[in-house]
Parts: C-alpha cells; sequence; structure tokens
C-alpha cells in the first residue's frame, strides 16, 4: 500500500456513518466504500472493513451504519481513511473477557453449517460446533433455524480474536431406538458425520453411527443427507456397515445415484 496515512489513530474516537458508495481507489489500488459525512469525504478501503478477507464485491455494504476510526488522511486529494478494524478488535477482546468470566450469553444464529453454526452476541460472531452444541450426535441444524436463540458460553479463542462458545446445556437428544431395531438389507435415511481417508461414517439413530466405503463421488461432504444400505449389524459390538447408494440436497428431493 502506497503510504498517505499521516494521522495517529485515536481508537476512542469512534465514528459512525452510512455506506454511500462502493468504488475502487485507483491510487491505493483496492476497494473500497464511501462513508456518508457532512464535513469530510471518508473511505474505507476493502482491507479495512473485517477482521478477516472479505470476498467478492463490497456492494452489499450500501446502505449498512458502520463504526470506523480516521487512520489517515491524504492531503492531496483531501480524503480521509478509515479502519473498522480496531473497533471490531476491540469489542471482540471486550466480549472475550466478559466471556472469560463464565458470564453465559443469549445467541442469535445467523448461519447454519456442515460443522455446526455461526452466531452473534451483540453483533459480533462466533462459531459453535455440533461436538460443542449437544453431548450425542445431534447437529444444531437438526433443532435450529437462521434467527433462533440458544444459551452459550465460552470454550476459546484464538490468536486472531475468533471465538468459540459451547451451549451451557448441551443437548441430548431422547430416542427408543437402538441398534437391534436394523436389520441387514433394509435402506435408512442417515446423514454424514465424518469423512476419513479410509471410511465414512453415516449417523443413523441417536448416538449411531454407521461405517461405509467413501462414495466415488464429488460432492459428498460432512452433513450430506443420504440413503444408507446395511450390510451388517453387529449387535454385539455395537457396529452397523453397509454402504451409502444415494445423496440427496434434502429427503424431499430427488435422489442422486452413486
Amino acid at each position: 500500500m502506497k503510504k498517505v496515512f499521516t494521522v495517529e489513530i485515536d481508537v476512542n474516537n469512534v465514528q459512525t456513518g452510512k455506506v454511500k458508495d462502493v468504488r475502487y481507489d485507483h491510487y491505493l489500488e483496492e476497494d473500497s466504500v464511501e462513508i456518508e459525512h457532512e464535513e469530510q469525504r471518508v473511505i474505507i478501503l476493502r482491507s479495512h472493513l473485517e477482521l478477516y478477507e472479505v470476498k467478492g464485491n463490497l456492494n452489499r455494504y450500501r446502505g449498512q451504519m458502520l463504526e470506523y476510526v480516521i487512520i489517515g488522511y491524504d492531503s492531496l486529494r483531501n480524503i480521509y481513511y478509515g479502519s473498522c478494524l480496531e473497533v471490531k478488535r476491540q469489542k471482540r477482546r471486550q466480549l472475550i473477557k466478559e466471556l472469560e468470566t463464565g458470564k453465559p450469553y443469549l445467541a442469535t444464529i445467523t448461519k447454519l453449517t456442515y460443522f455446526g453454526a455461526y452466531l452473534t452476541i451483540e453483533g459480533i460472531s462466533v462459531i459453535l460446533r455440533n461436538r460443542d452444541f449437544a453431548a450425542d450426535y445431534t447437529t444444531v441444524s437438526d433443532i435450529y433455524q437462521v434467527g433462533d436463540q440458544l444459551e452459550v458460553c465460552f470454550l476459546k479463542a484464538n490468536n486472531n480474536l475468533k471465538i468459540n462458545v459451547q451451549a451451557v446445556n448441551k443437548y441430548v437428544q431422547t430416542s427408543t431406538i437402538t441398534i437391534e431395531d436394523f436389520e441387514p438389507h433394509t435402506v435408512v435415511y442417515g446423514t454424514v458425520r465424518s469423512i476419513k481417508p479410509w471410511a465414512c461414517f453415516v449417523n443413523i439413530a441417536p448416538n449411531l453411527d454407521a461405517i461405509c466405503p467413501i462414495p466415488m463421488v464429488n460432492f459428498i461432504k460432512e452433513g450430506s443427507p443420504v440413503a444408507f444400505r446395511i450390510h451388517q449389524v453387529r449387535v454385539e459390538e455395537g457396529k452397523v456397515r453397509g454402504k451409502i447408494i444415494k445423496i440427496m440436497e434434502n429427503r424431499s428431493s430427488n435422489l442422486q445415484s452413486v
């Protein structure tokens, strides 16, 4: 980046403004957003919008309210440069500090994924993995939808200030289905729980994963719903073996043979 920043950063002087335009800064050779401001022209570069890499175009920022601090001034073009990074870092550090005390928070689910979900706590994104949500094989998406809330507490944070949380009360699914209810040569619905180099594990009932060869398809992944043909049921060992015969986007859609 060309050096145009000539002011000291005042992390206490947080400003708020609405994004009025998205443009490419030819001088610094980077996409940016322009903030509505009556007295000065404020630009925030792509690299200063989020703590983590922002992919795709920036049009989704139009009309958004952003919190930022001024980090520089280009006297030749009379442009002030702002950054959302330090504001976000400060908020994350504060949230981590509060979470580390053991304080529980009510978090809102913003996105469901195969490994769990993204949630927000006071506008800050955190991660909840399936294994930290339930005491069994239940996934977040089995129980909740986007927009739902659940109580979480601190699990860990890394050097990049990414925050992982866990459910205050881990979910436990009650079911009367046991391994004795399954028979060879039958087809059941299941969900891919784990893909290892040597095998694939498919959840076919609460706390029961069946093992099978990895299908020769490119689109299978953890969380994929599948039709599973049972070959063996070893009650004494608590093991079920079989084969994934079809993969589907959801159980009501057309199945895809493998």
